[in-house]
């Protein structure tokens, strides 16, 4: 534009006056100047824009290939397979004393989802693979045959080490044949097995002659490396079974540990190589009698674990008795070598679990464990276990009990106070319940280096029960948002115990490692 449409429109902008025909053409002109140099503009706009997004593009792609580079030349690509295969181990070890000492692992799937190289390395670890965990009791026969595929791979897997098979099923499936065929293939390697046989009727409890004692092939079954054999026989309803379960001796040559329970099934008698056994759980054992505890410890002359669980399934509140349970005749069985004894119990079946402590010499007891299952009181019986202790001569041997008396610990100060002074040797004293008094420590042996204690009050779960139905209910209708909070709070003595016990961590010159909630 010159010089005079300048002047012109600058003349215009700086007054209201209206424009003159020829200065009216004149900005005109320049109007449509200006178009055209923001078109050009505009078009190189886009034209960058365009080939931004490009190099944007191009910048993700490249990054994208650069986060290889790191992964490629990383630490953990650069370990040896034994490193990884270590690190598997320790990170899926159960960190429980059965579990470690039969190198049980977790799944240890999440570590093979890593690389290919992680896979094959755990595939390569046998005893990743030597415990076969099968639940078969719903599973249907393509699920059935499913299962049986993947244990045998695991199987294959585990390459020569002994195996160990933990297996659920109903004796009333059509599978049954499958499920033993498996199993037997299994017996050349099989360490130990773990079976939970469901029943409904007297004729499915023949699964168990067929599994152990009559096969369907033309030789005798011989075990040859099974140690563990535990059998749990579950049933809904009564059944009677009218013969024995059998065991041969002669088919289990290395068989040392063995748990039978059969809440609601009763045999006439249990056979198996009792005089082998260092490990033995018996029950819960429907109907079983004091004379069949008797006729089965006095074999038991190995023995250095015991645990006795006695608890009533059919009617849960009813005391049961026997002809038996007051023989007054039956003989004092000593086990010399027996170190653990686990006891757990209900309060009907009280008078015949001290019945059966009555009997018992224990000389090398190392430790005792007592449970009173069902919340109930059942302190009774430590009375029993303070004889039993006396009897047995252990008190320099007794270093570990362990007492979980439920409601039973808040009337149990006087028998406590008994039972420790039995055990002057002490090393290590577990406690629980729902309630203690305050002299419950007063005969605590000073020998105890290790004391655990823990509380469970039932009024507390009422007011989490409550606490939690109420916000049920309040989301229920509403989905306002709500803040809501349940503590258990110290009282006024609650503070000046605190104190007490803070004054005694300092008396202590820092030997005691003490934790109070």
């Amino acid at each position: 534009m010159s010089s005079a449409g300048d002047q012109c429109l600058k003349s215009l902008s700086t007054s209201n006056r209206p424009p003159s025909p020829q200065e009216a053409s004149v900005a005109e002109e320049f109007r449509q100047l200006c178009d055209q140099k923001l078109k050009v503009v505009d078009t190189r706009i886009a034209a960058l824009e365009h080939a931004l997004e490009e190099l944007k593009a191009q910048r993700a792609i490249i990054e994208e290939e650069e986060h290889r580079c790191p992964d490629v030349l990383s630490a953990y690509r650069r370990l040896p397979s034994e490193i990884i295969g270590r690190f598997m181990e320790l990170a899926c070890m159960e960190d429980t004393e059965s579990s470690h000492n039969t190198r049980t692992h977790r799944q240890v799937l999440s570590f093979m989802l890593v690389s290919r190289v992680w896979y094959q390395t755990a595939c390569g670890i046998a005893h990743f693979w030597s415990h076969l965990d099968m639940d078969l009791t719903k599973s249907s026969a393509e699920e059935t045959r499913r299962i049986i595929v993947k244990a045998a791979n695991r199987r294959e897997r585990a390459a020569e080490l002994p195996l160990s098979l933990n297996i659920a099923f109903s004796a009333a499936l059509p599978t049954n044949s499958q499920i033993v065929e498996f199993i037997h293939s299994l017996i050349p390697r099989l360490g130990a097995l773990s079976l939970h046989v469901q029943v409904d009727f007297i004729s499915d409890l023949q699964i168990l002659d067929i599994l152990f004692r009559h096969p369907p092939s033309a030789g005798a079954l011989v075990w040859s490396t099974l140690h563990t054999l535990r059998i749990s026989i579950q049933s809904e309803h009564e059944i009677t079974a009218g013969s024995e379960l059998s065991i041969p001796s002669a088919s289990f040559p290395l068989l040392t540990t063995a748990a039978i329970s059969a809440s609601n099934s009763i045999y006439t008698s249990y056979h198996m190589p009792w005089s082998k056994l260092l490990s033995l759980d018996l029950g819960p054992i429907h109907q079983f009698e004091i004379r069949q505890y008797v006729s089965i410890l006095q074999e038991c002359i190995t023995l250095r674990s015991l645990r006795l669980c006695m608890r009533q399934q059919i009617v849960p509140y009813q005391h049961t008795w026997s002809n038996s349970d007051h023989i007054t005749n039956l003989p004092l069985i000593t086990l010399p070598h027996l170190t653990r004894l686990h006891l757990e119990n209900t309060d009907n079946q009280d008078a015949r679990m001290k019945r059966l402590l009555s009997l018992l010499k224990l000389p090398s007891l190392r430790s005792c464990t007592l449970t009173i299952l069902d919340n109930g009181y059942g302190s009774s019986i430590l009375s029993k276990l303070t004889e039993l202790f006396q009897r047995s001569e252990c008190s320099e041997s007794m270093e570990y009990l362990e007492l979980n008396l439920a409601r039973g610990l808040r009337y149990s100060t006087n028998m406590l106070e008994s039972l420790f002074r039995q055990v002057p040797r002490l090393a290590v004293l577990r406690l629980s319940g729902y309630k203690m008094k305050g002299d419950a420590f007063r005969e605590v042996p000073h020998s105890v280096r290790d004391l655990s204690v823990k509380l469970s009050y039932s009024r507390i779960d009422a007011a989490r029960t409550a606490f939690i139905n109420y916000l049920n209910l309040r989301f229920a209708s509403s989905n306002a948002p709500m803040k809501a909070q349940l503590s258990v709070v110290d009282t006024v003595a609650t503070a000046a115990i605190r104190r007490s016990l803070d004054t005694v961590r300092n008396d202590s010159d820092s030997t005691l490692d003490v934790v109070m909630d």
